[in-house]
């Protein structure tokens, strides 16, 4: 994050809240279009996140109503019923401090510790991945990275490929450089996150062969199959790509599919029984689960 304003030009800190399942959404529409600037505000089993964001005071006539019109466009809110957005006048200095201040050290199982680059660890860890947080998904925090990253650190191997679809941040593509892969392809049809993906793997000094590509899947269709593929995204995508996901796999090789509720079971049970996929384990967190399947 850098800033070129000095500490006395006034921003805008604007709040809302919204349902929890809309929050990833909600914050990268903010990023793409407003702010890299966001404090998510959450208590557990709350039904709603709390989303702090801060603008430049320029935007103060903007930004609320291309706000406001994009959640019209979510089919969630009557006109009634739209989250309210409050705003208080701040300094740079102080709304990049609150900022700061709200990105954790997250640790993740005993090996695995996320940090932005502004912190410095206590003690040092098998597998420190700094984070720069430009996107709301993917610093460690969402429920679905950490069983991703816990899926990786269990099953991948040293020494075999990676396709990471809907790579966000680039998180789980840096363990598993740090890992010991030979090769990784991590792929997002988000501009903001290819962006930010490459960021990372340069702060982590990445030093295995890698591509990272702005698309989805068909950037990986003509690959050698891989040995690890992990696809982080939601379940409609999930299954309009399933067979796809499947062919990108070397058999044998482990398919990594999160981003699902648990109200998803049911129709991923179904798909995959389709496919004959029989052999996989599904890892619980929170409402949210994420399946390791085993091709063979």
């Amino acid at each position: 994050m850098s800033h070129t304003q000095t500490g006395s030009q006034r921003y805008i800190e604007a709040f809302l809240e919204v349902p929890r399942d809309l929050s990833d959404a909600v914050c990268n529409f903010i990023i793409e279009n407003f702010t890299n600037g966001i404090v998510l505000e959450e208590e557990e089993n709350s039904p709603v996140t709390g989303i702090r964001f801060y603008v430049t005071d320029d935007s103060r006539n903007t930004y609320s109503g291309r706000l406001i019109s994009y959640l019209k466009n979510l089919d969630r809110f009557s006109p009634n019923s739209l989250p309210e957005i409050s705003e208080r006048e701040v300094s740079a200095l102080s709304w990049e401090e609150e900022y700061r201040k709200s990105i954790p050290v997250v640790h993740v199982g005993p090996d695995i510790v996320i940090r932005p680059p502004w912190l410095t660890l206590e003690a040092p860890s098998k597998f420190e991945l700094v984070i720069e947080p430009k996107m709301a998904f993917g610093t460690g925090r969402h429920e679905t990275t950490v069983s991703c990253l816990d899926a990786v650190h269990q099953h991948f191997k040293p020494g075999t490929r990676l396709l990471d679809i809907g790579c966000g941040s680039g998180i789980l593509s840096i363990l598993a450089a740090k890992m010991g892969a030979s090769f990784i392809k991590a792929v997002d049809y988000d501009l903001t996150a290819v962006e930010n993906a490459r960021e990372n793997f340069a702060i982590n000094k990445v030093d295995c062969p890698f591509d990272i590509q702005f698309g989805s899947l068909e950037k990986a269709a003509e690959d050698t199959p891989y040995d690890f593929v992990v696809a982080n995204i939601i379940k409609s995508t999930i299954l309009d790509m399933l067979d796809g996901l499947v062919a990108a796999t070397h058999r044998p090789g482990i398919l990594v599919l999160s981003g699902l509720l648990d109200k998803d079971e049911p129709d991923m049970s179904q798909a995959m029984n389709q496919r004959g996929l029989s052999d996989f384990s599904v890892m619980p967190n929170s409402e949210w689960r994420t399946y390791i399947i085993r091709l063979r």
